[in-house]
């Protein structure tokens, strides 16, 4: 029987988008900003000797420079964002999602009274749901098989059970394209590659089409090759029979 319900709360992050905007639109000028101020005056009483004229000299001085040098540094500051902010923020969400692993694993064991034989989880592509302006919610994607009940979740949280009866098809395949060649110099082409590689892994995985009108296309999204061939090798064992279901 097909059983589509949402099991798991995910992880709640703190990830509120007022820090964000402090964290690239403030912070990054108020560095600058003042780094530049104590330079000037520095740089300002070496040369000069100490006194007030000079003081106020340096901290003119000081300004200018560093309102010159906020916009060089605040470009500088978006492109290290663009390509390696996403994989930072990942590497933090993987890890509280792997935490989260054993207690999905428990609730599967003890809900359907069965050991799980196969079970894989991705934590490379996440999705993220806003609740509030400094609450998100990511939600773990898995696949996992009994012997007797199939499980696959969606990227918003959605766990679907089925059984070998409610399978209508079943493939696997990794989504490439829409990139451009020798981009390492042109900082526009490598955002626009990033942003396409990251459409390309959503897009990449194994695929299960079962029997349910509302909502009958499931994906586990990987891009691990030996993953999508471990899946597809289990669902052929199951339809030859080699991999014999339980009671």
């Amino acid at each position: 029987m097909i059983v589509i319900n949402k099991p798991f709360d995910g992880v709640h992050v703190k990830f509120s988008k007022r820090d964000l905007i402090i964290r690239l639109c403030v912070k990054p000028f108020l560095a600058v900003f003042f780094l530049c101020i104590l330079a000037g005056i520095s740089e300002s009483l070496k040369e000069r000797g100490i006194g007030v004229g000079d003081i106020v000299y340096g901290i003119f001085g000081s300004i200018f420079y560093g309102l010159l040098s906020i916009p060089i540094f605040f470009f500088f500051y978006l492109i290290y964002v663009k390509l390696f902010q996403r994989l930072v923020v990942g590497r933090k969400f993987g890890k509280l999602l792997r935490a989260e692993i054993p207690a999905i694993k428990k609730y599967l064991i003890d809900t359907y009274k069965k050991p799980l034989i196969y079970f894989d989880f991705s934590t490379a592509f996440m999705e993220k749901v806003s609740l509030s302006w400094s609450k998100t919610v990511i939600y773990p994607t898995f696949i996992a098989f009994n012997g007797y009940d199939f499980f696959m979740t969606n990227r918003q949280g959605q766990m679907v059970k089925f059984n070998w009866e409610d399978v209508r098809q079943w493939s696997n395949g990794t989504q490439t394209g829409g990139t451009f060649v020798n981009a390492s110099l042109d900082l526009a082409a490598m955002a626009h590659n990033i942003e396409q590689n990251g459409e390309n892994a959503k897009a990449s995985g194994f695929f299960v089409t079962i029997r349910d009108v509302n909502q009958p296309k499931w994906q586990f999204t990987t891009r691990d090759q030996a993953l999508q061939n471990k899946w597809m090798e289990i669902f052929r064992q199951v339809k030859d029979g080699t991999l014999k279901l339980q009671a």
